[in-house]
């Protein structure tokens, strides 16, 4: 069980160990199904271009689970 301050701890060790994305876009933590996951930060923008939706259906960024779903909820 996590308190919020160590969800914290957890969030900021995370985006210091990995703050960017192999595509060089800054990496943010996301709620994805009651987990928190550090991924890329240009997941949620459109995808202009063939050379962009390509990438991203070939998991060209970078994506990591910081707490799974069960953790989370007992925080």
């Amino acid at each position: 069980m996590y308190d919020r301050l160590a969800i914290l701890q957890l969030i900021e060790d995370a985006e210091r160990a990995e703050p960017f994305c192999v595509c060089g876009a800054p990496m943010v933590a996301a709620d994805r199904g009651g987990a928190l996951w550090l991924e890329c930060s240009k997941r949620h923008r459109p995808r202009t271009g063939r050379l962009a939706r390509i990438a991203f259906r070939l998991g060209l960024h970078s994506e990591r689970e910081i707490l799974a779903a069960p953790a989370l909820v007992a925080a």
